[in-house]
């Protein structure tokens, strides 16, 4: 008998001793967290050691699938939100109130064009300001972060069932 070939866990990566006792199919279970795998023996590339039960694997694969959809949903909101921006609206009526009661100008059109026009232009330099240097950009970098990560471990968890599915 020739000695027992060595495979990683794929859970926690520890050693486990395969004997040739053990063909393509069969199960083994690591001593160190006790999850249990197939080994997969090839011309090429030995033995090789793959999750037994991809259930788990599945599972996970849709709470990441769902959150990856709350993160990109809390993304677009966060980038189509209005924020400080709205605020143009109540310094534009401010204006307005402001023009007619303590300057004592006549409410006309004009008057009117002329506090919507500092409204909008306040509300796009607020909203900017928000972007820039604010809350909206931390958010935004924040959501991106996370949203890419929920990626990376789903490709990890699709390729593990991929290899899996492959014994």
């Amino acid at each position: 008998m020739t000695e027992p070939v060595k495979g990683r866990c794929m859970h926690c990566r520890a050693d486990i001793l395969v004997p040739d006792t053990y063909h393509h199919g069969d199960h083994v279970k690591c001593g160190q967290c006790g999850t249990r795998h197939k080994v997969s023996r090839g011309e090429r590339e030995g033995v090789r050691l793959v999750l037994a039960d991809v259930g788990p694997l599945r599972d996970a694969l849709k709470a990441n699938q769902s959150m990856v959809g709350r993160l990109e949903d809390e993304l677009r909101g966060a980038r189509h939100s209005m924020g400080l921006g709205a605020n143009g609206i109540g310094l534009g009526v401010a204006y307005l109130i402001w023009q007619v009661a303590l300057k004592d100008q006549p409410m006309s059109t004009h008057l009117v064009w002329q506090a919507v026009m500092v409204g909008l232009a306040a509300g796009a330099a607020l909203e900017l300001l928000n972007y820039i240097a604010l809350a909206k950009r931390k958010a935004i970098t924040r959501l991106s972060g996370e949203l890419e990560e929920a990626r990376e471990e789903g490709r990890a968890l699709q390729q593990k069932i991929r290899e899996a599915s492959r014994v």
